[in-house]
């Protein structure tokens, strides 16, 4: 037996001493979901679906045949699938009065040597990065910022200009070669707060030099004046969807905005870049909060509305948690805003089935699809972290 597989089996026995959730699924219809709540949560309550969704994943990381497509690369610990999970961890984490959630990220960071991802220069590849700085600003283990420092003081020095155009054809790597830069719209979630939060671990700007470059070239090229929304990447410039509408997608654009909310929170408060940034959140917003169905969900393409019945929840996760936040940060208008949000956190609380699983998640894609009750991915789970975080931190100052 190998090394990794006696991990997966110890890791496997200490959430059944902890008692995590791994029941089977329980079958719900559409009409099953619940009223919409016109007020507030409790804190108990948001903490508790928060922690019942991440201890239903955390026992899935390693053996995941529920997921169909991309299990392998779910399975992957360092890629971007997983990385995003653990993004939302963090904040979790943060907020647990249970320390077993940072204790299972040092534990798994340690057990893979904080490794990122195989593809050094691959955005998707650096988000796990966010939980090595996370967990070194809380332990000061320095051998959780290597790997990200080495990665980045790489791809810095070989400063690729490589066309954003989205081009057919995979390189050797896998990857199509404008990925060398953030040419795509998830890009701006997995790369750029990873950057900033690197500069402001080493002390060092030119990790936040490097990544506002970047940032601005991808936005200048992938941003559609007329909508305020971001294309998924060049390929869509011209696409239609199945009505006839242009084509953005939510979780693509939802990865943005969370991105940029990311990036602002790893920005210290005075810096010099946060207003280019705060803008565009406050743009993103504009053109986001318009496009929410009735039901509180956001149509997996953006401009279907109502046409697309589906309550897919990762794009709404998403968008949740940087509208929330914005209130949070006194950036949105909490009495403008906060029907918005109560809208979109009940599609959320009705996507955790009774045993923890975060359904209607669309899977591994670039672009609208398909979404069921019973489809659950990592991102998803990671994306309602971060919204739950928002909420729950909402719910403590007014209460």
């Amino acid at each position: 037996m190998t090394t990794l597989k006696k991990i997966s089996r110890t890791i496997a026995a200490s959430l059944l001493v902890v008692g995590l959730t791994s029941c089977g699924l329980t079958a719900q219809n559409n009409s099953d979901v619940k009223p919409v709540e016109t007020s507030l949560p409790n804190a108990t309550s948001v903490m508790q679906l928060m922690e019942k969704a991440a201890n239903w994943q955390v026992a899935r990381t390693q053996y995941m045949p529920h997921v169909g497509r991309a299990q392998k690369g779910s399975e992957s610990y360092g890629r971007w699938i997983q990385g995003a999970f653990y993004v939302g961890l963090t904040e979790l984490a943060e907020r647990s009065p249970n320390p077993f959630y940072e204790n299972w990220m040092g534990y798994v960071g340690k057990a893979h040597n904080w490794r990122m991802g195989k593809v050094k220069y691959f955005a998707d590849d650096h988000v796990i990065g966010q939980m090595n700085l996370w967990y070194y600003n809380r332990h000061k283990n320095k051998e959780a910022v290597t790997p990200v420092k080495e990665t980045f003081d790489w791809l810095i020095a070989q400063n690729p200009t490589n066309s954003l155009e989205f081009v057919a054809g995979r390189n050797k790597d896998r990857v199509h070669n404008c990925q060398w830069r953030w040419c795509w719209a998830d890009a701006l979630f997995m790369g750029p707060p990873t950057l900033f939060a690197l500069s402001q671990v080493t002390g060092d700007p030119k990790y936040t030099e490097y990544a506002h470059k970047e940032f601005q070239a991808t936005v200048d090229y992938l941003l559609d004046p007329k909508t305020g929304l971001m294309f998924r990447d060049s390929r869509y410039f011209d696409k239609k969807g199945k009505y006839g509408e242009q084509i953005f997608w939510s979780r693509g654009v939802g990865w943005v905005y969370a991105g940029v909310v990311n990036s602002i929170e790893a920005l210290p408060a005075n810096h010099k870049y946060r207003p280019y940034y705060e803008d565009l959140y406050l743009k993103l917003t504009a053109a986001i909060i318009k496009l929410q169905k009735q039901d509180g969900s956001w149509p997996m393409s953006l401009l279907a509305g109502e046409k697309d019945k589906y309550p897919e929840s990762s794009g709404t996760a998403f968008y949740t948690y940087g509208l929330t936040w914005g209130i949070n940060q006194g950036l949105l208008d909490k009495q403008e805003y906060l029907p918005n949000i109560l809208k979109a956190w009940n599609v959320l609380t009705n996507s955790v089935h009774p045993d923890g699983k975060f359904g209607w998640v669309q899977g591994v894609n670039d672009k609208p699809d398909v979404v069921a009750y019973e489809d659950s991915q990592l991102y998803g789970v990671g994306a309602f972290l971060l919204a739950g975080s928002q909420m729950y931190d909402l719910v403590n100052k007014t209460q």
